[in-house]
């Protein structure tokens, strides 16, 4: 007992000294920032937002789920767009927006009109938007998968095409 004793005494001590040092700051590199220039530095500039390779419109019938995120009914404006080596699908409806990654993209081999493929699933009465077809880039994006993932729900699960359209 004693010597815990001591050892909280020399802990409270060596945390009051340690508080007296000042920590280093370099509160004038804000301020004056020409003062403190180094090599191979640039501006910060903003990125440019990247131009969608395929925009279309869509209306979800009922609610739907796609990685993670709840869509509820209503028209939708579709986006995909290429980030660096990767595509990303951009949803937008009444101000808000939902980007998602692709998770798989497959060239399509028969020809057909864009459309979204929601799936029946996971479970009973729930729809998973699974997958988006654009006819301009003759590719299948592959967004969640989850909507097969248990053994009923890939016995009776059908998919259903939702024709997309150019935006008004």
């Amino acid at each position: 007992m004693k010597s815990l004793n001591l050892n909280s005494i020399w802990m409270i001590a060596a945390l009051a000294a340690a508080s007296l040092w000042p920590a280093t700051s370099y509160a004038q590199a804000e301020t004056a920032p020409e003062a403190y220039k180094s090599a191979g530095t640039a501006p910060m500039t903003s990125p440019t937002p990247a131009k969608p390779d395929y925009r279309g419109t869509f209306t979800l019938s009922q609610r739907a789920q796609c990685a993670g995120h709840k869509l509820e009914p209503g028209k939708y404006v579709l986006m995909v767009k290429t980030v660096g080596e990767n595509k990303m699908v951009t949803l937008e409806r009444e101000g808000g927006e939902v980007v998602l990654t692709v998770k798989r993209a497959i060239q399509h081999t028969e020809p057909g009109q864009s459309a979204v493929l929601l799936r029946h699933g996971p479970g009973p009465g729930s729809r998973t938007l699974e997958a988006v077809y654009c006819e301009v880039l003759n590719m299948m994006f592959y967004l969640d998968e989850s909507g097969h993932d248990k053994p009923l729900d890939k016995m009776f699960a059908g998919v259903k095409r939702v024709p997309m359209s150019k935006p008004d």
